[in-house]
């Protein structure tokens, strides 16, 4: 028996087109679960409606009212001089 001599050899010839076939059955099933729904579920309304989207950002610039404090503004460093239009 040699000292590694077909190691590699056996690598590419057997472990690597397993490892790159294993990537099927999860994309399928990828694939089953998120776009076709097969274990049934839907679009969230929040993704769906885009209308949703603006009214999230329109509260985070306004800040929302807080009980222990005057209102903030989500995320500030972000939003420091700078106002979305």
């Amino acid at each position: 028996m040699s000292a590694g001599g077909g190691s590699m050899a056996s690598f590419t010839k057997v472990a690597l087109p397993a490892v790159l076939a294993s990537f099927v059955p999860s994309y399928l099933f990828w694939d089953l679960t998120r776009n076709r729904k097969f274990f049934g579920g839907g679009v969230p309304p929040s993704y769906a409606d885009p209308n949703w989207g603006k009214e999230t950002e329109r509260k985070f610039d306004s800040g929302w009212p807080r009980e222990a404090a005057s209102p903030i503004v989500m995320n500030p460093i972000t939003r420091q001089n700078f106002s979305k239009v």
